[in-house]
């Protein structure tokens, strides 16, 4: 294994970590296409196809993350006791707060082990632990302490109406196609999959169990197209730290060049993203019924949109397809279950979820806040930019840029980390963006109301 490594570290000229994690994701594929075609509904029992899948995943966690793996599973343990343990109407509160816990404090031992830094630890498994866990505690008490004329449609369907087995549960934890890098998917939808109830088509046919390698195909050339441009492309956020650089560069070059470093950022977590997806649909998971013209969808755990992402004309479109799969999370743990302040609720628990570093909550605060602006501006000024299909597309393109250049500036403070640095973006750039969007907020008449 270490020789391994050591090569691909060596082509590569990735960091040890990294070269794991790559060999890991490349080892997914031929995982995957076996478990499709050998270990097949039909030809294997569901338990077999829960343990091999356990069986893996815990293999990919000891080989990247060593001894780690045992916090992992000290986690799930004792969430999994306290599923079977604790009163139906409490469960979910009982694991929320353990999970959360318990991820706090690794996000606490990662700062001061590693501050600042970015090596891949058993963190990151954590976190998507994290949702599954409470995700599914959430149906437990859906399905055994509410009664069904209290859920939502999204609720019921979700809802479990017993705790599952030991070997059923950490199947569903250690997937081996999401534990690296997400996404993360509901228990029930991950229980469709094993049992082979997804294979049923709406027409009453029986889909190919094959189904998924034309989209795993494309979305791999898509994700190597992304981690490619950061190989052509190689960057870092260090020039904007030196002085002496940021005192000699044009204020139009600085800019520049954070917009391009935050985008081939996010080119990393589109390659990881979209190759969990392309795994997880060669393995058969993610068919999402057929469109309007009979073609299959592969997109039910699909966690990202790329093109939407960056095209997006408004910050609510961006936002709505970047990370799918938490965004789903937040929804159906917090925001549709808070008794009060859902909202603040929601953005509190995405920091809380994402660490403690100041950047992560000047981030959020900031997507917040642009957020509430840009829905004010957008129901009074869009409605003059109706009139013509050319004054549609020109309001387009510049509320795509406004969207970008707002979002580059709150998620870039998610990439610095700390306040040292996060105070050197905000004072070389004023803190204009706050303050355009204050003035707006606060100047921007209300929209009329809309008469009957």
């Amino acid at each position: 294994g270490l020789e391994i490594v050591a090569r691909v570290t060596e082509l590569s000229g990735l960091a040890p970590d990294r070269s794991r994690f790559l060999i890991c994701m490349m080892s997914c594929f031929p995982l995957a296409l076996t478990f499709s075609l050998i270990l097949q509904p039909k030809l294997v029992g569901s338990y077999v196809r829960y343990l091999f899948q356990l069986v893996v995943g815990l293999a990919f966690c000891y080989f990247c993350f060593k001894l780690q793996v045992l916090l992992l599973l000290l986690d799930t343990g004792i969430c999994y006791l306290l599923l079977l343990a604790c009163p139906a109407n409490k469960v979910h509160i009982a694991v929320f707060v353990w999970a959360i816990g318990f991820m706090s404090v690794s996000h606490i031992y990662r700062m001061y082990t590693d501050y600042n830094g970015y090596t891949l630890d058993f963190t990151g498994p954590t976190m998507i632990i994290t949702m599954k866990v409470t995700s599914l505690a959430c149906s437990v008490y859906d399905g055994l302490a509410r009664k069904k004329d209290d859920l939502s449609e999204d609720q019921g369907k979700l809802a479990v109406r017993s705790v599952p087995g030991v070997v059923q549960y950490f199947s569903y934890m250690f997937c081996f196609t999401s534990i690296l890098s997400g996404p993360t998917f509901n228990f029930v939808d991950y229980e469709d999959f094993i049992t082979g109830k997804d294979l049923a088509r709406a027409d009453g046919k029986e889909r190919s169990v094959l189904g998924g390698v034309i989209p795993c195909i494309l979305k791999f050339v898509t994700a190597v197209f992304f981690i490619s441009l950061t190989f052509v492309l190689p960057y870092n956020y260090e020039p904007f730290f030196d002085d002496e650089w940021r005192a000699t560069s044009p204020s139009w070059y600085v800019t520049g060049y954070l917009l391009l470093v935050c985008f081939l950022t996010r080119c990393n977590y589109y390659f990881a993203w979209i190759l969990a997806d392309a795994v997880s649909n060669l393995s058969g998971f993610g068919y999402n019924g057929v469109d309007s013209n009979g073609r299959e969808q592969w997109n039910k755990i699909t966690n990202v949109y790329p093109h939407k992402t960056e095209c997006s004309s408004s910050l609510k479109l961006l936002i709505d397809n970047w990370n799918v799969g938490t965004a789903n999370w937040l929804r159906r743990v917090c925001y549709e279950r808070s008794p009060y302040s859902p909202t603040n609720m929601t953005y509190l628990l995405s920091a809380t979820w994402h660490g403690f570093y100041p950047g992560y909550y000047g981030c959020f605060l900031s997507m917040s806040f642009f957020l509430l602006t840009s829905r004010k501006l957008r129901r009074v000024v869009r409605p003059h930019f109706l009139s013509s299909p050319g004054m549609k597309m020109f309001y387009d393109v510049l509320t795509t840029i406004c969207s970008l250049i707002l979002i580059n500036f709150a998620s870039i403070q998610l990439c610095l980390l700390s306040f040292e640095r996060n105070y050197i973006l905000y004072r070389y750039f004023l803190g204009l963006p706050h303050i355009i969007c204050a003035v707006i907020y606060i100047f921007c008449p209300k929209p009329k109301a809309k008469t009957q």
